[in-house]
């Protein structure tokens, strides 16, 4: 059918602008406009000093009329749903070879990140580590009468786990600015260089501090690498496949846990009587480091990048290149609107006080807070210390780390495949914060009331791995994904900078204490302290944040610039799943 045109209203930097959309065969809201082949129709978008005019045309093409590309603004950069592909009915890009080696070159990047960070799970109770590190053997006994570890050696412990998130802290605020200045591509060499250098020292450390160093220096290239690959990525996909192929640095990250128990438990298995088999198991990453590396001279620049930096016609060939000849029109339209975008953005400032105006103020505070409950979830314990806290309990630590690992995996692939366009945000992190709490009152309620047996402690194994799902189902990727879709453009890169620094300062919270309160109040302790932040955490998520699934950018902006008793109203009906508008016949046009 031929498609009726409607002006859509959004807000950009306090400046209204009139987008012209399309949407088939729905009936009009604004005015009806005329569809007759060839016309032009024309719109002028204000910028803020009201100085320049961007002109808008309808165009056709033999296949029927469509708008030009130069109309819209996609999902990629904006976060609204619509997308270029939409306006060509059937027409699709394919995801050819090239696409698909570089998304999963990006990719490797969170396998590193995985392995890095959940290596050292295996390797704490190691006595040739430990020695190597000025620390005592393992408690090699388990259950009710086994010992503590000394207070400065859960120290020590908690430090080397937690150090690595405080160097992705550190990082992670100038990562955003690299990214926009060196592009893509160079950003992530930065990023791979410094890896190199903190893998390297980890892999030779002869004492505590150089490890610690080492474990900084790895951090800071991982908090490089986890803010330019998810852009990098879902810049170089095709619309139709940006949500699935964006969340492959998070499977990525999960594929890294199990192959770091995988290959930890391989040579501890079938190396004896040495005292460099840590050696070899934080040296992997240098191996998989390589391996990224050597693929990387093979992955173009992104697009959007050449296109930011004037290089339209390089920008042009490249996408060609990642999309094949399979849905030139698309392309071509995408290609376009790539250079509206970034027109739009160079007329763009942002400052830290905008964050805080009234015109996002609610915003911000979803994007800020929302990476901190993610960590008030409790995963990192486990993540970073389940082999411990199992061999105490008198189980294989390694095999039930192995098997949390796989869950996690398997449950973000389930996200990946199924989840993550389908179930709305908040009735998913309300549903999964309150399963949490019971989880951890039932097993806390075994372990202070049962005596550890195989038994308990194989249920709270069982309980464990359905706390990990739990994560991965909502948790786990909203904790990203939500502060890039609440935030305006303008203010995109710098809200979601010091969103990342949030979350990684929390990890490290998380990661510090945990050792500590083992030692000190016991794992059920410190798990119930998480468990009571989950059960919290509902109603603040039940009153304080808006549903964002299936929310157009426009619509997005309207949540949050509302006073605070609207807005907390709003938010209270607004589990309700949202409803497409009815398609009507469309109306005929004027004569």
């Amino acid at each position: 059918p031929t498609p009726l045109l409607r002006l859509d209203r959004i807000t950009l930097e306090g400046v209204s602008y009139r987008v012209l959309g399309v949407e088939w065969a729905r009936r009009t809201r604004d005015r009806a406009v005329d569809r007759e082949r060839r016309e032009h129709t024309t719109r002028t978008m204000a910028t803020n000093e009201g100085k320049k005019n961007v002109e808008m045309t309808t165009t056709t093409t033999g296949k029927g009329s469509i708008v030009d590309a130069t109309n819209i603004v996609s999902n990629r950069s904006l976060g609204s749903l619509a997308s270029v592909g939409d306006m060509f009915g059937q027409q699709k890009q394919k995801l050819t070879g090239s696409a698909v080696f570089a998304i999963f070159v990006g990719a490797i990047a969170g396998l590193l990140f995985g392995f890095d960070q959940n290596v050292f799970n295996l390797i704490f109770d190691e006595t040739a580590f430990r020695a190597s590190m000025g620390m005592p053997p393992a408690v090699e006994q388990c259950g009710p009468a086994a010992g503590t570890e000394p207070l400065w050696v859960s120290n020590r412990i908690a430090l080397i786990q937690a150090l690595y998130p405080i160097g992705c802290a550190a990082a992670s605020p100038f990562a955003g600015t690299m990214n926009d200045r060196f592009g893509r591509y160079k950003t992530l060499w930065v990023g791979m260089v410094i890896f190199f250098l903190g893998a390297s020292l980890q892999t030779a450390a002869n004492d505590w501090p150089m490890l610690m160093a080492g474990r900084v220096i790895a951090g800071m290239s991982v908090g490089i690498l986890s803010s330019v690959v998810p852009v990098y990525i879902g810049e170089l996909a095709p619309a139709h496949l940006r949500g699935g192929l964006g969340s492959l640095f998070q499977v990525g990250i999960t594929f890294g846990a199990v192959f770091a128990t995988v290959w930890c438990m391989i040579l501890q298995s079938t190396i004896h009587g040495v005292n460099y088999v840590w050696r070899l198991e934080t040296g992997m990453q240098l191996v998989i480091g390589l391996v990224m590396a050597v693929s990387m001279l093979f992955i173009p620049e992104s697009p959007r990048f050449l296109a930011k930096n004037g290089q339209n016609e390089k920008a042009r060939n490249v996408l060609r290149k990642l999309r094949g000849d399979a849905g030139e029109e698309v392309t071509e339209a995408e290609m376009k609107e790539i250079e509206v975008e970034v027109a739009m953005e160079s007329k763009m400032t942002a400052r830290v006080l905008d964050l805080f105006s009234k015109e996002v103020r609610f915003a911000t505070m979803v994007a800020l807070t929302i990476p901190i409950m993610q960590q008030f979830t409790g995963i990192n314990v486990l993540m970073g210390f389940s082999a411990s806290i199992f061999n105490s309990m008198c189980l294989n630590g390694n095999t039930v780390t192995l098997v949390q690992n796989i869950v996690n995996l398997l449950a973000t692939c389930t996200v990946v495949l199924y989840f993550s366009d389908r179930v709305g945000r908040k009735s998913m992190l309300i549903l999964t914060s309150a399963f949490i709490f019971v989880i951890w009152v039932i097993g806390c309620s075994l372990l202070w009331t049962l005596e550890i047996t195989k038994s308990v402690a194989y249920g709270i194994a069982v309980l464990n791995a359905i706390y990990v799902a739990t994560f991965a189902l909502a948790w786990g990727p909203n904790g990203w994904v939500i502060p890039n879709e609440v935030l305006p453009l303008r203010l995109r890169g710098l809200g979601c900078g010091f969103a990342t620094f949030n979350n990684w300062i929390f990890n490290f919270i998380v990661s510090y204490t945990a050792p500590i309160a083992q030692n000190r109040i016991g794992f059920a302790g410190n798990m119930m302290i998480y468990a009571v932040l989950m059960l919290l955490s509902c109603p603040l998520l039940f009153f304080l944040m808006p549903e964002t699934k299936g929310v157009p950018l426009e619509e997005m902006e309207e949540k949050f610039n509302v006073p605070l008793k609207t807005y907390v109203k709003n938010n209270a009906t607004d589990l309700r799943r949202r409803r497409a508008p009815e398609a009507e016949e469309p109306e005929q046009p004027a004569v």
